[in-house]
């Protein structure tokens, strides 16, 4: 079996995820990083051992490379994204894939112009209990999903309080782009990517002066970094989007709150419903039928490393030339609906696709 080299452009938290990841598959080596910051680059490429290193991360496209991993900041993956794929790689990018639909289309273009391999990298599709209910979906069990609630919500935790996470700049946006992207990409991946008609959204910013730094990325991974502290995001952001099938889905996601906490996504279907909650134990509920009367199950799933999932399966993708688990119409489908509820929050009307 051939050897796969792997390069990683962008040395923070998730990267560390990533690596750990490539360096458990056999016949996988890391053999590049590159990231502007040479003290987070060292101390990155020290603990992996990881000898050729970039200040530039077009050099690391020179390298010959089969992969290369995107996980700098958002501002950058679209850019560094179709240069990768132009230089011959396949490419794995950290959420957000882009900032606008503009970008996201010229990925998935180039994606299809080269013949090389693109995945978003959204590990909760890997998740067992998103398994469980794909099968359901799948399978008809069911039946016909119509309404959807998605949130991802913390009640004091935003992450790099005054690095790019929260410089609008670079990061696109606050916790919908964040972590809010995370839960929208696993709705439209179950309810089977409806095409976006109508959005309304709404954008707030209450806890400024009140900030907790989240704890993310990790504390030990900010070697080198000098925050500049600006905070020019929301914190909360929701929004209302109707699809062409006339299904429904309310989004939200939050960075700081006063409001119940955790991961939620519940589908409604004209057979049974579901509802997986991070904080509720056991996490998946499904709301069906015996004999005429409602019937609830609870479902408890092992826990499994779903950095490790991704990563196998991507790799898996490109050893056996298969179409990775992130579609090109779903891609686009989840930067059109976060790009327009931004746009319906700064204008303060509904957006009409």
């Amino acid at each position: 079996m051939k050897k796969l080299k792997v390069g990683v452009i962008g040395a923070g938290g998730i990267s560390h995820f990533h690596i750990e990841a490539f360096k458990k598959i056999a016949d996988v080596e890391v053999c590049a990083i590159s990231d502007p910051n040479e003290q987070k680059l060292a101390f990155v490429a020290e603990k992996f051992g990881i000898l050729k290193r970039f200040v530039n991360w077009e050099d690391i496209l020179k390298e010959p490379l089969d992969i290369i991993s995107i996980c700098s900041p958002n501002a950058f993956h679209a850019q560094q994204s179709i240069a990768a794929l132009k230089s011959g790689k396949h490419v794995i990018c950290e959420k957000p894939i882009a900032l606008n639909t503009d970008e996201a289309r010229a990925i998935v273009n180039t994606a299809k112009e080269t013949g090389n391999k693109f995945m978003g990298a959204f590990c909760n599709r890997f998740a067992p209990h998103s398994q469980f209910i794909k099968k359901m979906v799948d399978n008809g069990q069911m039946g016909e999903i119509y309404y959807g609630k998605a949130s991802c919500l913390r009640r004091r935790g935003i992450p790099g309080l005054g690095t790019w996470f929260t410089t609008k700049k670079l990061a696109g946006g606050g916790p919908l782009i964040d972590i809010g992207v995370h839960i929208l990409d696993l709705a439209i991946y179950l309810m089977g990517c409806p095409e976006p008609e109508l959005i309304v959204g709404v954008s707030y910013n209450k806890f400024k002066n009140q900030a907790i730094d989240g704890g993310w990325p990790p504390i030990w991974s900010r070697v080198g970094d000098k925050p500049t502290g600006t905070f020019d995001v929301e914190d909360l952001a929701a929004g209302f989007i109707r699809f062409k099938n006339n299904v429904t889905l309310f989004l939200e996601a939050s960075w700081a709150g006063n409001s119940e906490t955790g991961m939620k996504i519940s589908l409604f279907g004209t057979k049974s419903g579901v509802q997986y909650w991070t904080e509720s134990k056991p996490p998946l509920k499904i709301f069906g039928e015996l004999n005429g009367y409602p019937v609830d199950t609870t479902l408890e799933f092992p826990s499994q490393n779903v950095y490790q999932l991704e990563i196998e399966h991507f790799v898996n993708c490109v050893r056996n030339d298969t179409q990775p688990i992130t579609k090109p119409e779903e891609i686009i489908t989840v930067i059109k609906i976060i790009e327009n509820i931004y746009k319906s929050a700064e204008t303060g009307k509904p957006v009409e696709l």
